[in-house]
């Protein structure tokens, strides 16, 4: 399946969202960034296609909230993995797990869900090194930002919520794309989580500085930070109550102005990509080092055919049945046959 990379330098192709994988590059290691393309799949053939011939040493499936877009992962002789982001709106992830070496899991409340995984790790979402707050600092003439996505076939709830706190909060901007320079000129930066979920909203608003004000979705999010301290909590989708708590903070410029920089501080000191990224690193360098990752990559080429049986073979079939395009149904048919 073609020659090994240098022994001198490890080779990582990740595949998908980039995420963090812009700080991975390192000496001793390459990284090779490929992209996803609307229904298109990976294989490791075209996957040796884009090394020149070059197998691997690392080899990461980023999710891309679509449908499986790599196949044939199970016989790569090299580490593979799976980077889980919205496992709270693709249940077929955890199944998808069983055929890479690791899983890399954003949300803490679904790690049960992929215990099967063989190697399991908890990387919640975290914000860019460089969404930080500008200099100098735009005038703050936004009482309360949300910026956001508002479909009512994805997210009902969300935005009958955001319906009713406009009409009851008329000064709240309501955005969607572009965030940075909003969070930057809003004195309250509003998150709200269609599935209870910790999302990157989270810390991409306590990364430019703002005074953060977002569910209490329990111990995933006040493991990381404290109410009160770094940022401030409503209950879910209790509008009366989050629209007093911004009506006392609005009046309060000297705790609004103390929470922020707490929440900043609390971002830069270890949620940001490069931060990720060194926990990531560290991780593979680890396995490496310690000849885990050869007895990961043996045990699952041993195991391939279970693989394929038990986990991958219903999953394909299932998304053969609903993709709604040949192609891809086509590919996930032929994945399903394969012995």
């Amino acid at each position: 399946m073609g020659g090994r990379s240098r022994a001198s330098e490890k080779l990582l192709v990740w595949l998908g969202n980039p995420f963090f994988s812009s700080f991975l590059a390192a000496p001793g290691r390459r990284v090779l960034n490929a992209p996803y393309s609307p229904g298109g799949i990976y294989t490791p053939e075209n996957i040796l296609e884009l090394t020149g011939g070059v197998m691997p040493d690392v080899l990461l499936a980023a999710d891309q909230s679509v449908p499986p877009y790599l196949l044939g992962m199970e016989d790569m002789p090299c580490l593979t993995l799976f980077y889980s982001v919205d496992a709270h709106i693709h249940s077929w992830q955890p199944v998808y797990a069983r055929g890479f070496d690791l899983c890399l899991v954003s949300l803490k409340e679904y790690l049960p869900l992929f215990a099967g995984s063989a190697c399991l790790f908890h990387f919640p979402p975290y914000a860019q090194d460089g969404h930080r707050p500008p200099a100098p600092a735009p005038e703050r003439d936004l009482d309360m930002v949300f910026v956001g996505t508002l479909d009512p076939e994805l997210a009902p709830r969300r935005c009958s919520f955001i319906a009713e706190l406009r009409e009851k909060f008329p000064s709240l901007h309501v955005a969607r794309g572009a965030f940075a320079d909003l969070y930057a000129r809003a004195e309250l930066i509003l998150n709200e989580c269609s599935r209870n979920e910790l999302n990157f909203r989270v810390f991409e608003a306590m990364g430019m500085g703002g005074c953060l004000l977002t569910p209490d979705i329990g111990p995933s999010l006040t493991e990381l930070f404290t109410p009160g301290k770094e940022l401030f909590t409503y209950p879910p989708y209790a509008v009366g109550e989050l629209i007093a708590l911004a009506e006392r903070l609005l009046a309060d410029a000297p705790l609004r102005e103390k929470v922020a920089a707490a929440g900043l501080a609390a971002v830069d000191a270890g949620h940001r990509a490069s931060h990720r990224a060194k926990a990531f690193a560290g991780i593979i360098g680890e396995l490496f080092s310690s000849g885990k990752a050869a007895e990961l990559i043996a045990a699952r080429l041993r195991g391939a055919p279970q693989i394929r049986r038990n986990f991958l073979r219903p999953l394909y079939l299932h998304h053969a049945a609903t993709v709604g395009v040949d192609f891809l149904r086509d590919r996930y048919l032929q994945a399903a046959k394969k012995h």
